[in-house]
């Protein structure tokens, strides 16, 4: 819920200060009214700009107020405030690099226990919201298995208080755990995201019962047909968003079309709450670029990586641009693939563009996959210097990069299957892209899945760990990261363009977003702490021999699919 008061932070100070004298035994009913609302207003203004120290000491004057009376509505004030502090995706910038889920539960264990004296409507309103936000937050953070019995109690709630207000934030939290979870509903691993969704190979993820509610989107479905509201809209976009990640994985391009039409139609119908609706479009967006590519439809790829973009530079947010790397990253490895270098070289800009603005690896993730992509294609078009040049590049990027020893690993398996590339006479090499293909892809497989939400997952994010979800790649998308996304927040993609060309990320909230695999993701923030990698050798000689031979099939796939699609498009 974003905060409407309009006051400044000074004024809110100022008012309090007014009360100081005074203890809340003294107050007359007026001023302990004027009181309350002036802590609850300075106490999420404070949360904004995360002071959290703060915020938190707003909220324990609050709660003294509130012990010097007989409650009241001081209780309910309480409960929002306490609500208030518990904003992920209305806070997407605080919560850019890190998140502390510990805290976020904490306040939405506080609201419980009020409601648990007041099991009232009142009360129950701020306790789905910070249910919802909570779901979120332990997304971005990585801990996915705390997701479903979080959404099991807010059904409860909803069950208990069959309204509008509480059936908004349900839909939101649908949302999340449809980004972190998938559409199977398994929980486990972390985030913002992005495979766009989850990668039932990390050993983290364990299966997990479906919700109460059966399948997400159906559930929202019919709680939106209950209350045909802008709020209860803005939640069903979520869920509609959320679920192109399984989408992408089908490669169903028509399917996640179809989502997007219906979330822009929700967008018209309720323009009140259009900012919070189409703020999960670059979730379904990125994920139409994605599918796209793997069904080698450059076009289309084109199509949904520049509405992503377009989205992003619209909305502006960390989880928004963790799904716009995840999409731009797509239309890279499109463009290099299809033997465009020029353009594949723009949007490798683009990405390092994303990189120097935003504190989060999952950007870093998509950055190097593209340059490999970018060393490969130099490779297959015979132009060795430019070739040479990446790979230096590449071995200046891995310096202080979290994932060092795989990508330099990655890289001495290059040299190793492309010696003429790199020897000193400057020969041009033929017939070492695929060399160049196994080991782009094999730094792809050590670095980390697509998870925009985190965005988008809100991906896209490691967020977590600090709070980066967001949506994809190494995710937190929101939207996660993203988006996902978390992810998005927010906030990893396992693609199957080249392999794995889905990546994360989550990743945006964006972006945990689904995406994720077994070294985490970089949309929502999952799983940053990576294995113990394989001695250079080994992980040279095995990781070059594996991937050459699928990256060399897929590649090969890929390109005839592309010749069948122009030789058959006439008729």
């Amino acid at each position: 819920m974003v905060s409407s008061d309009t006051r400044s932070v000074g004024e809110l100070e100022q008012r309090v200060e007014a009360f100081d004298a005074a203890t809340p035994a003294e107050l007359e009913a007026d001023d302990r009214a004027r009181l309350t609302d002036a802590l609850v207003a300075l106490g999420d203004a404070y949360g904004d700009r995360g002071e959290f120290d703060a915020e938190a000491e707003m909220i324990a004057r609050l709660d003294r107020l509130r012990g010097a009376g007989d409650g009241g509505d001081v209780d309910v004030h309480l409960a929002n405030a306490l609500a208030n502090a518990t904003s992920v995706r209305g806070r997407d910038d605080v919560y850019e690099t890190a998140i502390d889920p510990d805290r976020i539960e904490e306040y939405r264990e506080r609201i419980e226990e009020l409601y648990g004296r007041r099991p009232e409507p009142a009360i129950a309103a701020p306790l789905a919201r910070a249910t919802a936000e909570t779901v979120h937050a332990n997304g971005k953070g990585g801990r996915r298995d705390r997701i479903g019995p979080l959404v099991k109690r807010l059904e409860a709630v909803y069950d208990a208080h069959s309204e509008p207000d509480i059936a908004a934030p349900l839909l939101r939290a649908y949302a999340h755990a449809e980004l972190y979870l998938g559409d199977d509903g398994a929980e486990g691993g972390d985030a913002d995201d992005a495979a766009l969704g989850r990668d039932d190979s990390d050993p983290g993820t364990a299966p997990a019962e479906h919700d109460a509610g059966g399948d997400r989107v159906e559930r929202a479905e019919e709680l939106f047909r209950v209350h045909p509201d802008g709020e209860v809209a803005a939640g069903l976009a979520g869920v509609l968003a959320a679920r192109t990640n399984a989408d992408a994985e089908r490669t169903d391009v028509a399917t996640i079309e179809e989502r997007i039409g219906r979330i822009e139609a929700l967008a018209d119908r309720y323009p009140a709450q259009e900012e919070a609706i189409v703020r999960w479009l670059p979730v379904a967006t990125a994920n139409a670029a994605r599918a796209s590519f793997e069904a080698a439809d450059v076009s289309r790829v084109e199509h949904w990586a520049s509405e992503t973009v377009d989205r992003h530079e619209r909305l502006s947010t960390p989880s928004s641009a963790t799904w716009a790397a995840v999409a731009t990253f797509f239309s890279a490895r499109a463009s290099f693939f299809d033997g465009d270098v020029e353009a594949g070289e723009a949007k490798l800009e683009r990405l390092e563009a994303l990189e120097e603005r935003y504190d989060n690896p999952v950007f870093a993730h998509w950055l190097g996959r593209a340059m490999f992509d970018a060393a490969r294609s130099y490779v297959e078009t015979d132009r060795p210097e430019p070739a040479r040049e990446m790979v230096d590049d590449l071995s200046e990027f891995a310096v202080g990069h979290e994932d060092r020893e795989e990508i330099e690993a990655g890289l001495e398996a290059l040299r190793s299957h492309a010696p003429h590339l790199f020897d000193d006479s400057g020969d041009s090499v033929d017939g070492t892209g695929d060399s160049v293909d196994e080991t782009g892809d094999s730094v792809d497989e050590t670095t980390g899945r697509l998870d925009a939400s985190g965005a988008a997952t809100e991906t896209p994010p490691r967020e977590a760990r600090a709070d980066a979800a967001g949506p994809a790649g190494t995710d937190s998308a929101e939207p996660a990261a993203p988006e996902g996304l978390d992810a998005p927040e927010a906030a990893g993609l396992t693609g199957r363009g080249g392999e794995d060309a889905t990546g994360d990320d989550a990743d945006s909230d964006l972006p945990g977003c689904g995406n994720c695999g077994e070294d985490g993701c970089g949309n929502c923030g999952s799983g940053n702490d990576l294995k113990s990698p394989a001695s250079g050798p080994v992980l040279a000689a095995a990781g070059a021999a594996v991937v050459l031979v699928g990256l060399s099939v897929a590649y090969t796939l890929y390109r005839a699919q592309r010749v069948l699609r122009d030789a058959i498009g006439p008729s």
